[in-house]
């Protein structure tokens, strides 16, 4: 998915890559492998031969389009055998099977985006395991976009990723919920004529909510987290009326407002990176712009990783596998000095 967010690589014993892209000093990747070496299969924006249930951009829960995307890190020497000889053998992924045994998967009605994620991890973990005891298959990555679920951007982006080891069992995982290009008109700058009038400003958020043992005490039931729908909605409020000169101050400002506002009580430990732009700022240029990476107080023994970059890249962060079953839900959060009614889904039950 092109507007997905995976993330850079955690400082463990089993680094993830990091994807550097723009406004990241990263470098462009160090695969999860003891070498340079990594091969990727991967199949892009894949049709389901039916929607999925989540809310809207008006908070009701309605079936509506869905992508996805599934990229799969090939454990070792990765497709080498299969390149040498040129024929599809067990050291690699018949990419037309995978998306036929997907389709068919993720063709029941009422299926929410945790059980489109489920049936993909499914698919794969059967298509990986070459024999009883290996799986050729390092890590997997499954993103969910929802172009309709987003009032004033790109749609909304649920991505699972999990690390596997050698036998195909589940090692580590973490999941991202990400809305991406949302159109501001935002009166921010230093110049006199900037002073005039409203800008467009593109926001871009990743919300990093980690595994169950970074959520506990978060709100979400028993190991799970909680995908904010109506973020972009809380975004919009928080920024609406500010005036600052610098977009670094609008940065700093509005993650402060999101984490006071509802990471703290909900997401306590997660990990939260914003990107503004000012794309009529800079003549020659598509856009300056400013990140803000922070981790929300809270969540004990939560692990810290770098933060999503603002680039797509299938090696990036993890996510916490779980059975899914989708349920509205609301909550009162005071912010500001006044209470809103904020509209949740929990995607992972």
């Amino acid at each position: 998915m092109a507007d997905s967010s995976p993330a850079p690589a955690p400082t463990s014993s089993h680094a993830l890559p990091s994807p550097g892209g723009p406004g990241t000093s990263t470098q462009p990747h160090q695969p999860p492998h003891p070498n340079n070496n990594q091969d990727i299969i991967s199949v892009k924006n894949l049709q389901l031969p039916a929607g999925v249930v989540a809310p809207d951009v008006w908070g009701k829960a309605k079936e509506q389009p869905a992508l996805l995307t599934v990229s799969l890190v090939l454990r070792g020497e990765g497709f080498g055998k299969a390149a040498e000889g040129d024929r599809l053998d067990a050291s690699t992924i018949h990419y037309g099977e995978l998306s036929k045994r997907i389709r068919t998967a993720c063709s029941t009605p009422n299926q929410t985006a945790g059980h489109v994620s489920a049936h993909a991890e499914r698919v794969i973990a059967e298509m990986s395991r070459k024999t009883a005891t290996s799986s050729i298959v390092a890590r997997s990555v499954v993103v969910v976009h929802l172009p309709k679920a987003s009032m004033y951007g790109d749609g909304i982006t649920l991505t699972n990723i999990t690390d596997y080891d050698e036998r195909g069992r589940t090692r580590a995982a973490r999941r991202v919920f990400v809305v991406k290009g949302l159109k501001l008109m935002l009166l921010v700058g230093v110049n006199g004529y900037e002073r005039s009038g409203k800008q467009p400003v593109l926001a871009s958020l990743w919300l990093d909510l980690g595994g169950a043992g970074g959520l506990e005490g978060g709100g979400s039931g028993s190991g799970g987290t909680v995908a904010l729908f109506n973020l972009e909605q809380t975004l919009v409020q928080i920024t609406q009326d500010t005036s600052f000169e610098t977009l670094e101050s609008l940065a700093e400002f509005t993650v402060k407002q999101l984490q006071q506002r509802l990471l703290n009580k909900m997401l306590p430990g997660s990990q939260v990176q914003l990107r503004l732009e000012k794309p009529r700022a800079i003549p020659f240029a598509d856009a300056p712009a400013v990140e803000v990476f922070r981790e929300t107080p809270g969540g004990a023994g939560a692990a810290r990783y770098p933060m999503p970059s603002a680039e797509p890249f299938v090696g990036s962060i993890q996510h916490h596998r779980a059975e899914t079953v989708a349920t509205a839900d609301s909550m009162d959060q005071t912010g500001g000095g006044r209470v809103e009614r904020l509209n949740i889904i929990r995607p992972y039950v």
